[in-house]
């Protein structure tokens, strides 16, 4: 699929509602809104009996060769399931595909309220330890994804979500998306990546090759790479991501989150940026944290073999830029409200006013591997805020204005 679907887009399409229409009844899936729409995919929030979803749909574009544009889809089809299969904690993945060689395809995953980018301009605004935990989340779920061989390809503030508590989740894989863009030429990065509008760019750089590149990499065979990089890739036939390649966009995410949403890179910014004619100094230099403007510099190298691994940069900051009690206590910890089944938010509250005890001896340890500090109760505290509008049992409302 990837680039060869740029010069056979649909000339024309039809309402979302009515593609919509299409998916199986047995899935009881309503149209609500909108959630923006693009050439390559349309997106919108539906209601379903097990909630809220989004529904992206891939419209099926005219082929001469039918038959092996719906091998094609289904290739990407299997690929999506397998990462169903695989993934978990702050990832978020699609849970459902259907293609039946209709005029569209479509995936489906649960719907997230706000996304990084919605969170960072929505008060109460981000502390800085607030920030630095997040951003301990995505280097762990992105840490997640690549241990298993999993790259995700189009990491940017929009396809990280962020609940009411600040627990952090990665979404919208996109492996279905080419590896490699043309150099000169914005409309297919605004075909496939700049869903958001906004021209942000947070592509590694060594993604932008010349045409003749990307048609060799089209008609060769898949390159030999460890599994550990390849595992990301598009099907056969076109070229792997890699671990690097992630770990840029990370990066730019993390900077665009510690300046409160000013983007580090736009289109023409990376493209002069790869060819070493632009610097994001003037970006960076916002942010106060030296061990953060580090962090970040190192990151975004125009180097990729420059660049270290997730597991590598969450070990190297240990102490630094992430305390060592986000490591020790509150991933666990916070952790814990995430596990299947589900807790409602009664017994979220009960835990707390549980541990209430615990918390205090953590607070007054003189074990520095053991102790914790009040920023960590600021996070605690989020979980109990956003049970409030939900409890149900008096016991549980009395627990949590004693918390």
């Amino acid at each position: 699929m990837g680039n060869q679907l740029v010069r056979i887009a649909p000339s024309q399409i039809s309402p979302l509602e009515s593609y919509i229409q299409d998916l199986n009844p047995d899935l009881k899936i309503r149209f609500t809104k909108n959630l923006g729409s693009t050439r390559f995919v349309k997106g919108a929030k539906c209601d379903s009996e097990a909630g809220p979803v989004v529904v992206k749909v891939f419209v099926i574009p005219p082929s001469n060769d039918v038959t092996k544009l719906d091998e094609d889809i289904e290739k990407h089809v299997a690929r999506l399931k397998e990462l169903r299969d695989a993934l978990a904690p702050n990832i978020l993945t699609f849970q459902a595909t259907r293609f039946d060689g209709g005029r569209a395809a479509f995936i489906i995953r649960q719907y997230g309220k706000y996304s990084l980018y919605d969170r960072i301009s929505t008060r109460p605004f981000l502390t800085n330890l607030e920030k630095r935990w997040l951003a301990f989340q995505l280097l762990l779920a992105l840490e997640q994804c690549h241990k298993l061989g999993v790259c995700h390809g189009d990491i940017k503030l929009e396809n990280i979500l962020v609940s009411s508590w600040s627990w952090l989740t990665l979404t919208d894989f996109a492996s279905f998306k080419p590896t490699f863009l043309p150099e000169d030429n914005p409309a297919d990065f605004s075909y496939f990546f700049d869903t958001s509008r906004r021209r942000v760019c947070y592509i590694a750089p060594e993604r932008f090759v010349g045409r003749a590149s990307i048609t060799e990499s089209l008609s060769a065979q898949p390159p030999s790479v460890p599994v550990s990089e390849s595992e990301g890739s598009a099907p056969s036939g076109e070229a792997a991501l890699t671990q690097s390649m992630d770990v840029f966009s990370v990066g730019c995410c993390i900077a665009e989150l510690f300046t409160d949403g000013i983007p580090v890179f736009d289109f023409s910014q990376l493209l002069e940026y790869r060819g070493g004619k632009f610097e994001p100094e003037e970006v960076l230099g916002k942010i106060e944290d030296e061990d953060v403007r580090d962090l970040i510099w190192h990151m975004i190298s125009k180097d990729p073999v420059a660049r270290l691994s997730i597991e590598e940069y969450l070990e190297r900051e240990r102490g630094k830029v992430f305390p060592e009690n986000f490591y020790t206590f509150l991933q666990p910890y916070i952790g814990m409200f995430t596990r299947s089944p589900p807790m409602s938010s009664d017994q979220k509250i009960q835990r707390i006013h549980h541990d209430l005890g615990h918390l205090e001896t953590l607070l007054a340890s003189e074990d520095p591997g053991e102790m914790i500090d009040g920023g960590c109760l600021v996070i605690v505290t989020n979980v109990v805020v956003s049970c409030v509008r939900s409890l149900q049992l008096t016991t549980s409302k009395i627990s949590c204005l004693e918390v």
